[in-house]
């Protein structure tokens, strides 16, 4: 039977062992951990550890594997392996404290100097890391192993310092005493930022003669700041002159104006020194007389920094270089735009904002502070929220003009300082759009006929709020949560004077024109969709809503070009993510007043998709589409120019996932069955990727990817057929029929499962013909069935058989077809048989089933080959995940293949 089992440091084993000493609360034999189902690989590895333990050891015992073991014994190599097993138990103690471990995180170990006499400083030990500094004599346990850790309460922490475990024993057991010459040495020879360093108590490195330590300067050669040169000033001692030395200048000496030695120079301070420069985007790099070189676009960061460290830096005329440290600015509201003025603070100097702006129009690196003085620009502007500001602005006379749909601009103002006022207007509006606080309680009216819940309640506040103000906004819910009944209650608050245009995929016009039916029955609803589609009447009375496709509005588009419309409401918003195709290009062009969009995934694969809705939203938002490209191509995706863009969205859009809104979503399960191909299969595969292999990577090696795009996406859809049945890749030939394909047995086995248990299935794959494979052997199993791709004809009719008809058990749907738009609450089982490069369709699949209202549980089976391109599928979108910045919330999409992903594949 499983126990529970907990895990302890035992601290005096330890120590009279030299090893680490686990223990655990309920001795175990082999046989027995061989039973137990948690912790098993932990427990195996402690058992093999005190086997060997007890294999060298003096007084050896019999262990059998009947023989219940507490006590474990680690050996030092296999230390971290076994802390990463015990981080991952989540049971692992030291006395009465359940250990919070930090194996990551830097803690370094310092010398500490005191000096109690003239010939015998005392040392002691301190760490040292991004939270505490303490004495190493305070430390709860030491130990050590591939790396020394010490404990100190709760939290065990790892030492990256290099040091000997010896040494570190005995300054934990009692202070060590060394002699002056000994530190002095190692102070000087001290070059190493992986060893121990030297910390002095102000009275022992007074009687250091060697203790000099120097102070970097950095002089800038050009106005950019691209081109500059380190040096080193020592100060005054022993009466001497201070002076200073170029890094570069091999001399040991610094010398006076003469050329006679004044102070011996510290080659490993130095060495530190100049490290720390490179640790910016400066690098070696002689260009005339200067010896380093910064990107001009990176010159801004890395100059603060070094402002930041304390460094002292000069221009190339000689003035000091300050950074900006505070701001004076208020804010006051026009008709449709914010005015913002006041003063820039660079330590003791203020400069007027409106020189600020002017100097980075310039592409100045800095502003002209005074005599022997510049404020710095770049980095500086952007930690303290000016970066939006100086982008979007205007210089007027009075200040800064900026536009009212460019208050995202604003929001790093009110993050990064407290120095701004601003009048009652621009307040109001800054707590309803940065906060969503303080909306007005927007009820809809009698005609509603529906209730909502609170968070929907809330997202017709916003709704209206965005209305009244002449905003446009992006409602991007989770699938599920209530887009359209959000959106009906807040058209039931509008007189409608201009038809209200809704723009959906064909497949959800019946689900909308019945929402309407239900919610707003009395609103007068216009269908423009089909073959026989006739307009609406121009001098009749408009309708209140007109519904069509984005298909239909491409091809008619000159007769909804000739309307102006009261709101543009777009669902399935993800339909214009690309901005090139001419569907986009005909929304851009729609003439109206309050525009909104509504998708559960505003990015599916790009960061341009933001692009795309915001051009349909606030068209010059984000400025040219090129511009945007560019520089979201140059950033490289960095997290601070992310929070940028985010900034600028965020008072227009409102996400809600499941977990923040609906507790009575159901249980989500979702399994991968990984199944090996058959040999004869396998064969099949392994001659196309041996064909791709030899052929295709050869051609991309030689002319680039861009060049092959077409076969490269043929090959791959080749072998993913393959996996799916041969039958696909290979056609109906004779010698074909008899190679087997392994997915689609076990397919057959859990619908057959689901079957027999009376419970509903939806099947999907990309594939139609795949389907139809999977229809025939359905079908000679006499099972009732629905099906639905792209050629269905009446959506309605076969959803509606599968939601209510008992006896019918599986829905056979189009991954495309079907992954957006369908309520199939009925279903139990959701199997998806060929896996998809975007994560986020699938998840679209599995909740149709996975819908606010159900209570059961919804499990999803992924089907997945081994050892094929599904199975690095799977592994090639994990591995992506970290560059999908999210700008919503956690997820942008996913990247492009690469090259190396492309070798990846076909390897």
């Amino acid at each position: 039977m499983t126990q529970v089992i907990k895990f302890s440091i035992d601290s005096l084993e330890s120590n009279q062992t030299g090893t680490l000493a686990i223990t655990i609360s309920h001795p175990l034999s082999f046989d027995g951990i061989r039973q137990q189902i948690a912790h098993k690989e932990l427990l195996q590895l402690l058992y093999n550890q005190e086997i060997n333990f007890n294999t060298k050891a003096k007084n050896r015992r019999f262990i059998g594997s009947n023989t219940s073991l507490s006590l474990f014994h680690v050996s030092y190599l296999a230390t971290t392996r076994v802390l990463e097993l015990l981080v991952a138990s989540k049971a692992f103690y030291f006395k009465q404290y359940l250990l919070m471990c930090d194996l990551f995180s830097k803690t370094t170990f310092s010398y500490y100097i005191e000096a109690c006499d003239k010939n015998q400083p005392t040392i002691t030990g301190k760490l040292k890391n991004s939270h505490q500094e303490l004495d190493l004599s305070e430390c709860d346990f030491l130990f050590t192993g591939a790396h020394h850790y010490y404990i100190k309460g709760p939290f065990l922490k790892q030492i990256t310092t290099e040091i000997a475990w010896k040494d570190l024993k005995q300054l934990y057991a009692e202070p060590k005493k060394v002699s002056l010459s000994h530190i002095q040495k190692c102070y000087s020879d001290e070059d190493s930022p992986d060893q121990p360093q030297l910390i002095f108590h102000h009275e022992a490195e007074e009687r250091l003669e060697k203790s000099i330590k120097p102070s970097p300067i950095l002089t800038l050669s050009d106005r950019l700041g691209a081109f500059a040169d380190l040096w080193m000033s020592y100060p005054q001692t022993s009466g001497k002159e201070s002076g200073k030395a170029a890094f570069h200048d091999p001399s040991p000496w610094v010398k006076d104006a003469k050329g006679k030695p004044l102070i011996k120079r510290q080659g490993g301070a130095e060495k530190e020194l100049e490290l720390d420069l490179l640790e910016t985007d400066f690098i070696r790099k002689i260009a005339g007389s200067s010896h380093y070189y910064c990107p001009v676009d990176c010159v801004g960061k890395s100059l603060t920094f070094l402002l930041d460290v304390g460094w002292p830096l000069l221009d190339c005329n000689g003035s000091q270089i300050c950074r900006l440290t505070d701001s004076d600015l208020s804010i006051t509201s026009g008709t449709d735009y914010f005015l913002v003025k006041g003063k820039i603070r660079y330590g003791e100097h203020d400069v007027d904002l409106t020189d600020v702006v002017g100097a980075f129009n310039r592409r100045d690196q800095f502003v002209q502070l005074g005599s022997n003085r510049v404020g710095l620009l770049p980095k500086g502007i952007d930690s303290y929220g000016l970066g939006g500001l100086l982008e979007e602005g205007e210089i007027v006379a009075s200040g800064i003009k900026l536009q009212r749909n460019r208050f995202g601009a604003l929001t790093e103002l009110f993050e990064s300082t407290s120095n701004v006022s601003y009048d009652d207007t621009f307040a109001n509006l800054k707590e309803k759009l940065l906060t969503f606080d303080g909306l007005k309680l927007a009820e809809p009216k009698s005609s509603f006929k529906g209730d909502l819940r609170p968070y929907q309640q809330e997202g017709v506040n916003w709704l209206s709020f965005l209305y009244e103000y002449g905003f446009h906004g992006l409602l991007a819910d989770d699938m599920g949560l209530g887009k359209t009944i959000q959106v009906l209650a807040f058209l039931s608050r509008l007189e409608i004077k201009n038809p209200i245009l809704i723009v959906l995929p064909t497949s959800l016009i019946f689900n909308w024109k019945r929402e309407i039916e239900r919610f707003l029955p009395e609103i007068d609803t216009f269908i423009y969709q089909g073959g026989q589609r006739t307009p609406w009447s121009k001098e009749g009375p408009l309708p209140s809503i007109i519904l069509t496709s984005y298909a239909t509005l491409r091809i008619d588009f000159d007769l909804f070009e000739s309307h102006t419309y009261q709101c543009i409401i777009l669902d399935e918003a993800q339909t214009i993510k690309n901005p090139n195709t001419k569907t986009a290009k005909a929304i851009y062009k729609l003439k109206g007043g309050f525009r909104l969009s509504l998708t559960g995934t505003p990015i599916e694969n790009h960061i341009i998709e933001i692009w795309a809705h915001f051009h349909f939203l606030i068209p010059d938002l984000f400025g040219l589409e090129k511009k945007f490209t560019a520089e979201i191509e140059a950033s490289n995706a960095d997290f601070r120019y992310m929070q940028r863009i985010r900034k600028k969205m965020r008072p227009f859009v409102l996400r809600r996932k499941k977990e923040e809104v609906a507790k009575d979503l159901p249980e989500r399960i979702e399994q991968v069955v990984w199944i090996e191909m058959p040999p004869e299969q396998r064969k099949v595969y392994e001659n196309f990727l041996a064909g791709f292999r030899s052929n295709l990577l050869k051609k991309v090696e030689l002319d680039g990817l861009g060049k092959h795009r077409i076969e490269v996406l043929e090959a791959i859809l080749r072998l993913r057929q393959i996996c799916c049945h041969p039958l696909l890749a290979l056609g109906q030939s004779e010698d074909m029929q008899s190679v087997p394909s392994a997915k689609l047995e076990a397919l057959m086995q859990d619908i057959e499962t689901a079957v027999e248990e009376g419970r509903k299935v939806l099947v999907y794959s990309q594939f139609t013909t795949m389907l139809q494979l999977i229809l025939s052997e359905v079908n000679q199993r006499k099972w009732s069935f629905v099906y639905l791709d792209g050629q269905t004809k009446d959506r309605e009719k076969v959803v509606t058989q599968f939601q209510e008809d008992p006896s019918t058990f599986i829905f056979l749907i189009s991954l495309k077809a079907g992954g957006i738009g369908l309520n199939l609450t009925a279903a139990d089982y959701v199997f998806l048989y060929d896996p998809w490069w975007n994560e986020a369709v699938e998840n679209q699949a599995i909740d149709r089933a996975h819908r606010i209202g159900r209570k059961e549980t919804v499990i999803a089976k992924r089907y997945v080959m081994v050892e094929t391109i599904e199975e690095k599928m799977m592994t090639l979108k994990a591995s992506k995940r970290a560059l999908l910045t999210d700008l919503m919330s956690d997820s942008l999409g996913e990247a492009q293949l690469s090259m190396d992903d492309l070798r990846y594949l076909l390897d």
